[in-house]
């Protein structure tokens, strides 16, 4: 196969995501290619967007899983509930598919619960940070907050996360 060639480029992409379906399943990628709150659809074609809030290595977060055990960083799971039952971040708290009213709803309402000055990491893990409809959404919420950053996952939680050996916990 010459790289060079586009349809190694169409078929590296069908690769990826048909790996990606296996690795998380059929609903997380209906997850990701639901209606954006900008009115467009998510997926490959669009350009990255990039979250207000800066970008947190997940290396970063996995040495300071002291600081989430002790309240000094809040994690806020912002993406399908069934993803985060097989497995989260530490000390993560499940508040709803922002992507959703009703989960958008519940992250605000999360964050006026938690101190201006306690730090905020959100994450979701269903497909890229660039691309994640619930990030998107998430961002705006988050915008205001002096301390808050994304879980920079460019691909998804399994492969960033998980696959690095960091610890998860599971529901």
């Amino acid at each position: 196969m010459n790289p060079a060639d586009p349809s190694h480029a169409t078929s590296a992409t069908h690769l990826g995501r048909r790996a990606f379906v296996g690795a998380l399943g059929a609903a997380a990628l209906v997850a990701c290619q639901r209606s954006s709150p900008s009115g467009g659809t998510t997926g490959a074609a669009e350009a990255p967007a990039t979250p207000r809030a800066p970008l947190l290595p997940p290396a970063d977060l996995n040495a300071r899983l002291a600081d989430v055990r002790s309240g000094k960083v809040v994690v806020l799971h912002v993406g399908p509930e069934y993803l985060w039952q097989k497995g989260h971040v530490p000390g993560s708290r499940w508040v709803g598919e922002a992507g959703t009213d009703e989960g958008l709803a519940a992250l605000e309402a999360a964050l006026k619960a938690v101190p201006a000055d306690t730090e905020v990491v959100a994450y979701c893990g269903c497909c890229p940070v660039s691309h994640c409809p619930n990030i998107h959404a998430a961002r705006r919420a988050l915008g205001p907050r002096a301390k808050a950053s994304f879980l920079d996952l460019p691909t998804n939680f399994r492969t960033d996360w998980m696959d690095r050996g960091f610890p998860v916990d599971r529901a």
